[in-house]
Order: C-alpha cells, then structure tokens, then sequence
C-alpha cells in the first residue's frame, strides 16, 4: 500500500488546506455589512463630491456596539444572577482594541550599508480590554466585579478563595468568561434575515478582570458628579467569518428595545414587542435585568 504521507497526493491536499485558511483568515463572514468595492470603479463614486442622487454607499457612522457574555464563571452567575443582565444593557463605553502592523527588517547591501525593507512578521496584539458601566447607589457594578477579582486572588493573601467557597478545582477555565463585541450600524435592531446591519464583531476568550476600582471613592470639597466604573480585562481577541456569522446569531435573539411609538404608560415594565429584552440563557432575566440587585 502507497505511504500516502509523503505522496504528492498528500502534499497537494495539505497546500490547498492552508491556502483556504490563508485566504479566509480575515476576511468578513457573509452575513455582515460588506462595502462593494466595484462600486468605486463607477463613475458616479466620489469623484470630487457625493453623488447624492444615486447614493451607492453609506459612511461609517460608529456610536452604535454591543456586549454579549456568551460564558461567565458558575460560581460568579451563582452569587450575582443579574450579572449578565446588569453589564450588558449597562454598558456605555468598550476600548483597548489596537492596530496590527506588520515590522519590517532591514536588508543591508553595497558597500555603504544601504537597505530595503523586508516583512519581520506581524502581532496580533489585543489581548485586553476595557468596559464602562454607569454606577447607581448601592455600587451594584462595583460589588459584582470586587467579587470576581477577589475571588481569584484575595488582595491580602493572595489565594484563590473561590474553589474552598464553591467546591470549583482552581483552573483558569473556571474563573474566566468570554465576551462577544458587535459594532452596528445606526439600525442596530434590525435584525432580520439577511438585513447586514453589523459592521464588525470580535470574540474575547480567556476574559479576566484585573482590577478593583476604588478611586472614584475620593472627595473633593464642593465636587459631585456621576461615577462611570471601569473595569480592565485581559483577553483574547479573534476575528473571523465564523465570528461574524456567530454575532448574527446573538444579536437577533439578545436584544429588542421599546421605541417611542411603543411606550405605554399603564406598562412601565414592558421590555419589547416580540422577545425578551434580555433572557440569552432562559433564566428569566428580563425586563428591567435587575437579578439579584
């Protein structure tokens, strides 16, 4: 019988497997807002002006994201059930996502040192993020993330608590979450096959928060003001076609909101017209989100 691992049979099969996954790494999934770059060759696309008679594109309008815990720690979702709920839909503010860049490396020749450039590789980076919340009263954000940080490593002893509290092996899989992040476009509900309102998603694993935020405990004579609470995560970020088709999914079934031409006056709680506001794992967070707060 023919050694088929050193074939050219083999070998071919190998060289289109990585040339497929070379050529999809980063390209965008199907189900998402894609701009038709052949429009650029018409004549009607920005040739001095917008053409605003024929309008063939949109401009990027950002200010419109999303925040969707696809896993949290079970002894995290066991003390605070409204987790989930309270920092999604509570969330103003996602950053730390950096630029790739390739470095090149210089190529010296001739006898006075001159060069050209040549690729030295590229990293990935990302892997950390921030996210905003408002704080209320009662320090609900605060509380709920004192709890995850501290559990993973108490501030004055430095041991992991959560396993001897909950009956968890300590493990890095069971003290961290992963984070879906979508970008949309300004109809960020419309959620309807084949509509492509997301403009981009990127998927976080190995989410961890590092920080306990206590500065914003300070005074100052004569200062009052809201409190924005940021919490620092490290994290893994990925991006790919499976990743934006994945968002598609989330998005349609997590959220719906109650417009103006919905408000009822005799139904202060009402969440939406067809789902949930918010019930992404059937636990029956849904409405105001408010758990255990």
């Amino acid at each position: 019988m023919k050694n088929l691992l050193g074939s050219e049979f083999f070998d071919d099969l190998l060289y289109k497997y990585i040339r497929k996954e070379v050529l999809v790494l980063l390209k965008s999934g199907s189900k998402i807002r894609v701009f038709d770059n052949t429009i650029a060759q018409k004549a009607s696309f920005f040739t001095g002006g917008i053409n605003d008679q024929v309008m063939e594109f949109d401009p990027f309008v950002s200010g419109y994201a999303f925040i969707i815990w696809t896993k949290l720690p079970t002894w995290l979702t066991a003390q605070y059930p409204g987790f989930k709920a309270m920092t999604q839909k509570n969330f103003t503010a996602f950053s730390g996502l950096e630029n790739m860049e390739i470095q090149s490396l210089d190529y010296e020749h001739s006898f006075n040192g001159n060069s050209h450039r040549v690729n030295g590789g590229i990293t990935k980076n990302n892997t950390g993020f921030t996210l905003t919340h408002k704080e209320y009263s009662g320090s609900p954000i605060g509380n709920m993330y004192k709890f995850w940080v501290s559990s993973i490593s108490d501030p004055r002893t430095g041991i992991a608590t959560y396993p001897a509290q909950f009956n968890i092996p300590y493990a890095s899989k069971n003290h961290t979450g992963e984070l879906l992040y979508i970008v949309t476009r300004p109809d960020a509900n419309n959620v309807g096959d084949g509509t492509r309102n997301i403009e981009a998603a990127f998927y976080y694993t190995n989410v961890m928060p590092t920080t306990i935020q206590l500065d914003h405990m300070n005074f100052t004579l004569g200062s009052h003001e809201t409190v924005d609470y940021q919490q620092n995560f490290t994290g893994t970020m990925h991006m790919s076609p499976a990743v934006d088709d994945f968002a598609v999914a989330k998005l349609k079934e997590t959220y719906t909101f109650n417009a103006q031409g919905m408000f009822d006056p005799t139904a202060p709680r009402k969440a939406g017209n067809t789902i949930a506001d918010f019930n992404t794992d059937n636990t029956g967070i849904t409405g105001t989100g408010l758990g255990d707060i």
